[in-house]
């Protein structure tokens, strides 16, 4: 059977997507096949974007979404974060596409979204980490935040305990927002939260800056929406220090509150919404969402840290059985945001 037929005799089919079970956790290459295949089966209306590589030579892969038109559309990005333990995210990010894809042509709502907008989903920005991360269940290894930079031998364990040679950069401590080298643990090689030698050393952040700056999307990207583990947070810039806020901060929390009432409705999960200095009292520098915050004309820019709540600890990989409902209650929230994007541009959906 023809895997899609758009607008056939007046009426749009379905899109057509590979098999991805949501009951089990994936490797890096099923990841990559999916996005291919999706977009090779949907031509119509879905387009692979490849946007940069890694440290190991991968390729930084993702889908825009949205039918072609004459004028530019509002943008709308999502992806799975980029923290290579957090694999939950990323598995959501293809729940999002499993629903943008299947449902274009049967939902008034999809449809809708579809024709007005385009949709960016990046579902790994650190295939590297991931793929390092899954390789044993040692937590050194399981447990891998970063990306896979060469070692840097400046790093310290004690005062006493000097140039130690440690891997990796964390990706999202990489941008240039309050990027101080004297920031400790950030400044360490052996940190979780090793900032890098200077803003933007990573390809893959290069990668996402110099494409959310590019011709395809500036000026035209409304809401950004970044997926973590975990902590049931939905975090606002700016992330630097305590009751630092961009103009428009009011305008973000209410639309956050309003898109967690919505993932609320499906079992009752509840998000805490602010900035992380201010719910968890301490900084973040060189945060994606904060740089993409103030230097581009996003209106909406949000990162959400994925269930299980802080109570559970170490719980970056929640159970497999917990990937659905994960999905499924977000994607509740991801639909509200993108209702507001067609109602800032005047395109509101069909009810």
């Amino acid at each position: 059977m023809v895997p899609l037929l758009l607008f056939l005799f007046g009426t749009a089919l379905a899109g057509w997507t590979p098999p991805f079970a949501l009951t089990q956790y994936h490797d890096f290459p099923d990841f990559e096949q999916y996005v291919i295949e999706v977009a090779k089966r949907n031509p119509s209306f879905v387009q692979l974007r490849d946007i940069g590589r890694t440290h190991e030579g991968r390729r930084l892969l993702g889908l825009k979404i949205g039918r072609p038109s004459a004028v530019p559309k509002p943008a709308v990005w999502i992806d799975g974060g980029n923290h290579a333990r957090e694999w939950p995210a990323f598995h959501t990010a293809i729940y999002f596409i499993e629903q943008f894809v299947t449902r274009y042509g049967q939902s008034d709502r999809i449809t809708d979204y579809i024709n007005k907008l385009d949709i960016y989903i990046f579902p790994v920005l650190n295939p590297d980490g991931f793929i390092f991360s899954r390789t044993d269940t040692k937590d050194l290894i399981r447990q891998w935040r970063k990306n896979r930079a060469p070692a840097n031998c400046t790093g310290f364990h004690s005062t006493t305990v000097r140039n130690v040679c440690c891997e990796g950069v964390d990706l999202n401590r990489n941008w240039d927002f309050s990027f101080k080298q004297t920031n400790y643990p950030f400044n360490n090689p052996c940190s979780d939260e090793f900032q890098g030698p200077f803003p933007f050393s990573e390809p893959e952040t290069r990668a996402v800056r110099d494409y959310v700056t590019g011709r395809e999307l500036s000026g035209r990207l409304h809401a950004y929406f970044s997926m973590h583990t975990h902590g049931q947070l939905w975090i606002l810039p700016y992330n630097d220090h305590r009751k630092h806020y961009p103009e428009d901060y009011k305008d973000m929390e209410r639309l956050a509150f309003r898109a967690a009432e919505a993932l609320y409705q499906y079992r009752e999960t509840k998000y805490r919404i602010g900035t992380a200095a201010d719910m968890l009292g301490g900084p973040a520098t060189g945060g994606a969402t904060d740089w993409i915050k103030a230097n581009t004309k996003t209106k909406y820019v949000f990162v959400l840290e994925l269930p299980p709540d802080l109570s559970s600890w170490f719980a970056f990989q929640v159970r497999p059985h917990w990937l659905l409902p994960i999905a499924k209650e977000t994607w509740l929230a991801v639909k509200v945001i993108l209702e507001q994007t067609l109602e800032d541009h005047g395109l509101q959906s069909r009810a």
